[in-house]
């Protein structure tokens, strides 16, 4: 990579080296040293990309070289690995640190000069970092402070409201992922037959399947419509947060809210009341479950259950949170479901859920170490392999590799250039921590993948043999690979369950 860089800054120095206005170092003798190279190298930083205004610890930098020289501007990790920032005689970067990261940084500044050498030099600069959140808030909000959740339509028999039964001793996490809810709604057209118990009778948009509410770390809480009209909004805080259920295996916690601020707020068969403290039965990355007793009391004096209405949310846009449950996470291949072959590329990355179990024209067969052998892949990445995403954007694999992975919710256009907006984001990594990664029919190894589906205990990924437009992509029926992985869950004990 190195080597590509120095041949391609070299030769932008010798075209710029023909009008002066883009670089002024082109000719024979003007070889930069590394303070001159800092000294000639200014900056301004901005609150926004679009560098319009001027903040002392912003994350955009705008930068200019004088005399008018190209650079490479990049940063090194703990590992001396090099990340590129951007480069040319002027331009734009971001540098934004994890959240809760270090605000004082260093970026270094690279040169070539005329007769094939190269000069660095360093600068120090400062810029905003988020404060670390509570754990309990990542969850809820993301490391980006803000996180979209939905009505779970995969949830127990696809009930997302409705009624169950409690002493108030019950597990909480048990109901929440298996169920034994006694009744519930799974579509907008049964939320519009239980309109009786909401405060006035209407429709407001949160009855959707595709209505959203969203958490924020500055304690708001936002609900909207299928076509994104804000409904309703107030604040919201989390009380007595308890991951392990150590006080009691029925709640992780409380959800405090203002009155009507989350999705159809209103507790079953009370005429339109809407609770302010729910339980949280179980929290994650992925998923939210929320019980509410009636009148606000469970039966604890074992004269019987109580009725209560429950709350089933997902999010399918926390993508690090579910890879690394914001610590570290340990997958393996989905046997269960079948985890590498090949399919119609754009049935399956549209599929979503469906391509979990379906959408697929081939599975592997004869086991993963046929295939290995058969496109000499380096490592024996066989079906008990495994992989480990930590929060620091390491991945290592068992089998000896490892690397860095991004994930990017925003990169929705997929890698085929067939569909806009289809995909659940980008998976990139680097080196050699993904379980194999080679492409069916091809060979070739990928460092990019389209994201069709996760939860918290699943990640279903894709790449195109053909991008659209290239010669043998026929149509979107062309072939695409694709890998399906779930996570190795640990028992109290400490023992893997794959």
């Amino acid at each position: 990579m190195k080597n590509i860089f120095l041949l391609s800054i070299v030769m932008l120095g010798l075209f710029a080296a023909c009008d002066p206005s883009k670089d002024d170092i082109g000719a024979p003798g003007s070889n930069v040293t590394a303070e001159q190279l800092i000294e000639g190298f200014s900056y301004t930083q901005y609150a926004d990309e679009a560098c319009t205004q001027a903040q002392t610890d912003g994350n955009y930098f705008k930068f200019t070289t004088s005399p008018s020289r190209q650079v490479e501007v990049y940063q090194v990790n703990a590992e001396g690995n090099e990340t590129s920032l951007g480069s040319g005689v002027s331009g734009t970067f971001k540098l934004s640190p994890s959240r809760g990261g270090n605000p004082n940084q260093t970026i270094h500044i690279r040169a070539f000069n005329f007769d094939g050498t190269y000069v660095d030099g360093t600068k120090d600069v400062t810029v905003f970092v988020p404060t670390e959140l509570s754990p309990e808030m990542k969850l809820l909000c993301s490391e980006d402070g803000s996180k979209t959740w939905k009505w779970n339509i995969h949830a127990n028999n696809g009930r997302v409201w409705g009624n169950m039964g409690s002493d108030g001793n019950s597990d909480g996490k048990d109901f929440a992922l298996n169920g034994g809810e006694w009744w519930g709604v799974t579509s907008e057209e049964e939320f519009m037959n239980q309109l009786n118990h909401t405060d006035d009778g209407k429709a407001h948009g949160d009855e959707s399947m595709d209505a959203t509410m969203v958490f924020n770390e500055d304690g708001t809480v936002v609900c909207y419509n299928a076509e994104g009209k804000e409904i309703r909004k107030g604040k919201f805080q989390v009380q007595n947060y308890d991951p392990t259920y150590s006080k009691s295996k029925h709640l992780v916690g409380t959800l405090h809210v203002d009155p009507g601020c989350i999705l159809f707020p209103y507790e079953i068969n009370s005429g339109g009341n809407m609770p302010t403290d729910f339980e949280i039965a179980y929290l994650s990355s992925g998923r939210l479950v929320l019980t509410y007793p009636d009148k606000g009391k469970w039966n604890f004096d074992g004269s019987g259950w109580t009725e209560g209405t429950f709350w089933q949310f997902c999010s399918e846009t926390d993508g690090k949170g579910c890879l690394t449950d914001y610590d570290e996470a340990t997958w393996t291949w989905d046997t269960d479901n079948g985890p590498w072959g090949n399919c119609g590329y754009n049935s399956f990355l549209t599929g979503g859920y469906a391509s979990l179990t379906g959408n697929t024209w081939w599975v592997v067969d004869k086991g993963l170490q046929e295939q290995i052998t058969k496109y000499k892949y380096g490592t024996n990445d066989v079906e008990d392999a495994t992989m480990t995403f930590s929060a620091n954007g390491s991945i290592t694999k068992s089998t000896g590799g490892k690397g860095t992975f991004t994930f990017d919710a925003t990169k929705t256009n997929d890698l085929g250039g067939w569909n806009e907006g289809k995909s659940w984001g980008r998976l990139t990594v680097t080196g050699d921590g993904m379980l194999f990664p080679v492409r069916i029919n091809a060979g070739s190894v990928t460092n990019e993948f389209d994201v069709v589906y996760f939860d918290d205990d699943h990640l279903v990924l894709t790449y195109p043999n053909y991008a659209k437009g290239a010669e043998g992509a026929e149509g979107s029926w062309q072939e695409g690979t694709y890998w399906r992985f779930k996570k190795v869950k640990t028992t109290t004990s400490g023992a893997k369950i794959r």
